[in-house]
């Protein structure tokens, strides 16, 4: 138990440092939500792809560029200072937490709760996150979108995605 909850844990700090890594090569400039972040967000299209690895279909804005990562239970799309991480993990691994009390252990604000969800919000470093974390009675499915604050206008549509992602 106490292994699997430090491998969620280090898949979570995984991606908000790959996150972090993107960042530096940001716009030089300040922008806001009404400048080019926008206008690729409003130019971009969405793709449907099936991980055979987690076993779910994920849409995505064309913006995004998937990372092809060795990590078997994660699938990351991102682009400068976006990023969207899906994982999935099952429930018969004798999780000691589920994802959601994970994150809310390192900060995250519950935003809102169902039977078989929770929405999460939180900062870590320069970074904003809004999570969800769908608990399908077999599995936990995990859906991050991290930005940098200056977007926060501009991802809404992104948060929005999460926030009604359903497998």
């Amino acid at each position: 138990m106490k292994t699997r909850s430090l491998w969620v844990l280090c898949c979570l700090a995984f991606c908000l440092t790959a996150c972090r890594q993107q960042v530096a090569k940001a716009y030089m400039t300040e922008l806001d939500s009404d400048d080019s972040l926008s206008i690729i967000m409003g130019e971009s299209q969405m793709v449907s792809y099936h991980s055979d690895r987690l076993g779910i279909d994920i849409t995505y804005p064309s913006f995004l560029r998937h990372q092809y990562l060795e990590e078997e239970q994660m699938e990351v799309f991102m682009d400068e200072d976006v990023s969207l991480s899906f994982m999935v993990e099952h429930v018969d691994d004798n999780l000691s937490r589920s994802p959601g009390q994970t994150m809310m252990g390192m900060g995250a604000e519950l935003v809102d709760a169902g039977n078989d969800y929770s929405i999460h919000t939180g900062q870590d470093g320069d970074l904003e996150y809004y999570g969800k974390v769908i608990d399908d009675s077999l599995r936990f499915i995990t859906v991050i979108l991290r930005y940098d604050p200056r977007h926060a206008l501009a991802v809404e549509s992104l948060r929005q995605l999460v926030r009604e992602y359903c497998p």
